[in-house]
């Protein structure tokens, strides 16, 4: 490899991107001025097997190695219902005015001269006079706007915003699209905007639509584009893990080792989801049918997340669709062969949704009651049941009557059975440093020391304790790496620090044990 600076052959890659060789640190100095810019550990490419441009890694990447930390390109209300809020601060907990210019809505005048509210602020004012009489811009069409508002700041993201997927045609095939022709579209149309047409319009509300990432700001939920985030394929097991902080600050972690030249994805659904909600969403929300490994195995990679209880006396078996990505289909047993109709699964999954709408998460007795019904009907690593077992692991230890001091044994032996069950599954479905492994493995290190404690009361056996401490450490100590990455300013930020704490304390348990 020859030396980029000085065409010296004996050089070795730049360890942060990969792409650039150099002899030693001082060819390395000079270039960093001129590589800094593009010294990273993904690249954008464009391949016909992942239908366009998508991201890839440089080089070897490890896992908990970041990837990318990135501010939205742009950011506000979402265009279907929207909630209402602010456009200079985005709070939707304060009292609303009309801004005098645009009648949108702020809470103040300050507001109304903030830099996010200016850009719909002055499009509308300066064309509003289009608009039929009677008639304002409504908050749907904030988004859109500040994406035309860039046309003339910022020029150059325009247009790469531009470059985004829209799938507006098949868009415009779907049941919402009545709504985003009335509450956006033909809004946006009556402004009558120079250089901006109806095609232009449909484009931008497709690439909202099918790019754009949540964001929760002062307690009002946005959405943002972020054009290289955005280039992130999705697979039902992603590598990656994102973050995302009060202000839309988004953090993108490796989960997993990824391979130098291999794609970078991210699960653009809920992991625990089975496979027919996975694929509802991901038609009703991204516009595609997924074909990835997990959605076209009928076991779902040995995590048997869709899979049903076979009902024949004495078989332990799954009953897993015949063809997964077809819900008429029937289902067999993968032990006895017995066949189920697709008719009965979907009368399962309909019945479920009826008896858990309204289920209040903290309400462990109707959780317990929900989970018990369906544990003979649903396999136990099906995801509805994941999601019932993670309210319970959640509650247990915290809510009122189900606090530490309220807990038997059986309770604890309880919540580790459960805590080993979601775990299992989250293994194969959102492996390695993933947020939610991360919570599991917290709980489960405090239930095996409760009942490690619980166990030396009853048989005094000091190694016995021991060995249940070491093993809740272990937990403990890859919980502590896993919620590490949790970037300052996410809802989960704070458990990293409960982490450290309560490392010290283990530890000086288990070196008091190891003294008797």
């Amino acid at each position: 490899m020859t030396c980029t600076v000085c065409n010296n052959n004996n050089s070795t890659p730049c360890g942060g991107c990969g792409s650039v060789q150099y002899c030693g640190k001082e060819c390395q100095k000079k270039d960093w001025k001129q590589h800094k810019g593009s010294c990273k550990n993904y690249k954008i490419v464009n391949t016909a097997e992942e239908h366009g441009n998508h991201a890839v890694a440089s080089r070897d990447i490890k896992a908990g190695e970041k990837l990318m930390v990135m501010k939205p390109d742009i950011i506000g209300p979402r265009l279907f219902q929207p909630q209402p809020c602010c456009l200079g601060c985005h709070a939707g907990n304060k009292k609303l005015l009309c801004c005098q210019k645009c009648n949108l809505p702020v809470c103040s005048a300050k507001c109304t001269a903030s830099t996010f509210h200016q850009m719909e602020c002055a499009l509308v004012h300066k064309y509003k006079s289009n608009l039929p009489e009677g008639k304002d811009v409504p908050i749907t069409c904030v988004l859109p706007l500040r994406i035309l508002a860039l046309k003339y700041s910022k020029p150059e993201i325009y247009t790469s915003l531009l470059e985004l997927e829209s799938n507006s045609e098949e868009i415009k095939k779907t049941e919402k699209w009545a709504y985003y022709k009335s509450n956006v579209l033909d809004p946006l149309l009556s402004l009558s905007l120079p250089d901006s047409n109806e095609e232009d319009y449909e484009r931008i509300i497709g690439i909202i639509l099918t790019n754009a990432f949540e964001v929760v700001s002062t307690q009002n939920l946005l959405v943002g584009l972020y054009r290289i985030p955005a280039m992130m394929n999705h697979d039902c097991i992603g590598n990656v893990r994102v973050s995302m902080d009060s202000v839309g600050l988004m953090t993108v972690t490796a989960s997993v080792p990824i391979k130098k030249s291999h794609p970078i994805k991210f699960n653009y659904v809920k992991a625990l989801d089975p496979t027919w909600i996975r694929q509802e969403q991901l038609n009703v929300n991204k516009f595609f049918t997924c074909g990835c490994a997990r959605c076209l195995d009928p076991m779902e990679l040995n995590s048997l997340v869709s899979a049903h209880s076979c009902t024949n006396s004495g078989c332990s078996g799954a009953v897993i669709p015949v063809e997964p990505l077809n819900m008429r289909e029937n289902w067999s047993c993968n032990k006895c062969n017995q066949i189920v109709e697709a008719s009965h699964i979907r009368k399962t999954l309909k019945d479920f949704e009826k008896d858990s709408m309204g289920l209040n998460p903290n309400n462990m007795n109707d959780v317990k009651k929900l989970l018990n019904k369906y544990e003979t009907k649903l396999h136990r690593n099906h995801g509805l049941l994941c999601e019932l077992k993670q309210m319970i692991i959640s509650g247990y230890g915290r809510l009122p009557g189900f606090q530490v001091e309220d807990l038997k044994e059986s309770d604890h032996k309880y919540k580790l059975e459960l805590c080993s069950d979601v775990l299992a599954v989250l293994n194969i479905v959102e492996p390695g440093l993933n947020l939610g492994r991360g919570l599991i493995l917290f709980e489960l290190h405090s239930t095996v020391v409760m009942l490690a404690n619980m166990e030396f009361e009853r048989k005094h056996n000091a190694n016995q304790l021991l060995m249940r401490l070491l093993e809740a450490e272990r937990f403990l100590d890859e919980a502590g790496i896993i919620m590490s990455l949790e970037p300052a300013g996410t809802p989960y930020a704070h458990i990293s620090a409960n982490v450290r704490g309560n490392k010290e304390q283990l530890r000086q348990y288990i070196e008091q044990v190891k003294s008797m």
